[in-house]
């Protein structure tokens, strides 16, 4: 570990899990911890954190959209944090909408901080940087420090990065395209340079940052599961064996829709799908158990069993 140069950029870090990581991700949740602890990177868990509001509820009740992030905003302000790290790109959108609007309309910034103290909370200073888990891990140790960690060289293997719509966007949000630190905002590639260090071949991509159809996938099906093998063939047309997500919500979306997807388009469209963090810690040397690829729908040890 010594050997390991880490730039921190941050501060001191908050991790937001969010609802998908406590619960359908606990997968990414778990993979993001072993390959932390690998690199040497330190984060601390946000308590009594509460949902971010999703993407819905801000369309039914504009303070409600704010207030849910601001308190878990103040929360970690509260803990003396720098910055707050989302593994889901939803959450990193919600906070991040929550702190440019507070940061652009003071009388609203104002309310808020009314809710706040009349929930018992604090106010929310203004003083935090939102960030991606992809973008801590690229921006503290980098593909140099990723690749010095790897044990088991995933070389030949195939891959596909899907950041999907909301990772780098929209950029006034989320700040990618304004500081050298955040990710681009059309062509997005940290977590491409992240998979590449493990020796993986990343295919072209095209469809890294189309939108999956995640939040629609109950309200309107026929639509999530159109968008979704738009993806997939992408995917597929490209070579990929794998398809690699940084979103809880569009992995349990392509997993569980998978089977859908193949019978409903009459082609064969069916892919492990495996998030960054999960293959990250497999290339460290994690086992399957350990880095829980066993509990993905898709089966992805199908393919990376040649690696073991």
């Amino acid at each position: 570990m010594s050997n390991l140069r880490i730039n921190n950029p941050y501060g001191k870090v908050a991790f937001y899990p969010g609802c998908s990581l406590d619960g359908l991700g606990k997968l990414y949740d778990v993979s993001l911890s072993l390959v932390a602890k690998d690199l040497g990177l330190e984060y601390e868990k946000i308590e009594d954190y509460n949902c971010c509001g999703a993407l819905e509820v801000k369309n039914v009740n504009t303070m409600a959209g704010l207030l849910l992030p601001a308190r878990n905003l103040s929360l970690a302000r509260q803990m003396g944090a720098d910055t707050v790290m989302s593994a889901c790109p939803g959450c990193h959108y919600s906070l991040s909408r929550t702190h440019y609007y507070m940061t652009k309309y003071p009388k609203l910034r104002e309310k808020v901080n009314a809710y706040l103290e009349k929930m018992g909370e604090k106010q929310y200073d203004m003083k935090l940087l939102m960030i991606h888990a992809v973008e801590f891990i690229y921006n503290t140790v980098g593909p140099e420090g990723v690749k010095a960690r790897v044990k088991r060289p995933l070389t030949g293997l195939k891959v596909a990065p899907y950041y999907g719509c909301l990772y780098a966007r929209p950029k006034q949000y989320i700040l990618t395209g304004y500081m050298k630190i955040k990710d681009d905002p059309e062509r997005p590639f940290f977590m491409d340079k992240l998979l590449e260090a493990t020796g993986a071949e990343v295919v072209p991509f095209e469809a890294k940052t189309m939108c999956c159809g995640g939040p629609h996938v109950y309200s309107d099906a026929s639509v999530a599961l159109n968008l979704e093998a738009r993806i997939l063939k992408e995917a597929r047309r490209n070579g990929a064996e794998l398809l690699i997500v940084d979103c809880p919500l569009g992995g349990v979306a392509f997993e569980n829709n998978m089977n859908k997807i193949a019978e409903l388009y009459g082609e064969d469209l069916r892919m492990p799908v495996v998030y960054f963090s999960q293959l990250l810690a497999f290339a460290f040397g994690h086992s399957p158990e350990e880095a829980l690829l066993n509990g993905n729908f898709t089966n992805p040890l199908t393919v990376l069993k040649r690696y073991m």
